[in-house]
């Protein structure tokens, strides 16, 4: 499964290398881009035209045109086995004054989707990574190709010969870079002279030859000069989300209501019925009821209230047990001893 993954991983990075382009070269540079020691030079500048990062490591630039390298390939692979990328280092070692090897280690070699990279043709490698060992040559056609690592032409392109000093010869636009489209086959009417004095000829090292034109803010730009419609829908838009937004909430709220009216209905509905179902009294039970609220009332009315005064009636008479002298002790009680 690993080897899978890494012949998947590098069979997708050849790819995304073969989506690389030669975009704008300068041949003489009298005042314009400079490099970082601030010298002006010659430059070339390659294009990621893919969307993923693409590392140009390892690959070759050379000003030796594709007949003489298809003929070296030819001749030395009669001779051995060995690969392209094997042959073109190898004659790079031989031809380092036309071929360079872009070295590893810079990550700026990584270059991003849809971006840039320059390199000065200065003859001068030693100053760095983006330095190439030779030069382009004003008055003449400047052969330059783009090889990957395998030896596979990725593009080329032929400069004129009558190219003026401090102008480029750069792709009309790169969003008309079809990359479907053989890239061995070097078609000048995708290429045009800047000479950076309006913005259709800007010269842009590092940037964007030109930038996509929307059809639609186009439209609005020529039908709408002054903004005042596109005002009014922004306007409109606006409004219109805010409404919609106050409806929703309301409905939200009004939804929310309800429902906790409707809960609350069922809490009260259930606490009369616990209610009911405690105070309802079977029928059978009113006789029962009746004999115990009529022993509470007799329990609590059993006596007459009484004044507490005792009262003789004497008019019968006869003595009674109270006044009778025989009950009175009025004798001194006998001591007996016992024996």
């Amino acid at each position: 499964m690993t080897l899978i993954a890494v012949v998947a991983a590098l069979t997708a990075s050849a790819q995304g290398r073969l989506d690389l382009r030669i975009n704008e070269v300068m041949i003489q540079n009298d005042s314009n881009y400079v490099d970082q020691d601030g010298n002006r030079s010659a430059w070339i500048e390659i294009f990621n035209a893919s969307h993923s990062t693409n590392a140009i490591e390892k690959m070759f630039i050379t000003t030796y045109k594709q007949d003489f390298i298809q003929n070296y390939f030819k001749v030395e692979e009669q001779k051995s086995n060995k690969k392209r990328n094997q042959l073109l280092n190898e004659l790079a070692e031989k031809h380092g004054d036309s071929i360079y090897v872009i070295p590893r280690g810079d990550v700026d070699t990584k270059v991003k989707p849809r971006t840039h990279v320059v390199f000065f043709a200065d003859a001068n490698d030693a100053a760095g990574t983006f330095h190439l060992p030779f030069k382009l040559e004003a008055g003449k056609d400047n052969y330059i190709a783009l090889y990957d690592v395998n030896g596979d032409l990725v593009d080329e392109v032929i400069i004129p010969a009558n190219l003026p000093a401090d102008q480029s010869f750069a792709r009309i636009s790169e969003e008309t870079i079809d990359l479907h489209k053989d890239s061995r086959d070097f078609d000048n009417a995708e290429w045009q002279v800047r000479d950076g004095k309006t913005e259709a000829t800007a010269i842009s090292p590092a940037k964007f030859n030109a930038r996509p034109v929307n059809e639609n803010i186009q439209k609005f730009k020529d039908e709408d000069p002054s903004g005042i419609l596109l005002t009014l829908m922004s306007m409109g838009v606006v409004f219109s989300a805010l409404l919609m937004l106050y409806i929703l909430f309301k409905l939200f709220g009004k939804a929310f209501a309800a429902k906790d009216k409707k809960k609350e209905e069922e809490v009260v509905e259930k606490a009369v019925d616990n209610d009911a179902a405690t105070v309802a009294t079977p029928a059978g039970d009113d006789e029962a009821i009746a004999a115990i609220c009529m022993a509470l009332y007799q329990h609590f009315n059993a006596h007459d209230e009484e004044s507490g005064v005792l009262t003789f009636d004497r008019s019968n008479g006869q003595l009674s047990a109270w006044g009778s002298k025989g009950n009175l002790l009025r004798r001194r009680p006998e001591h007996h001893e016992n024996h």
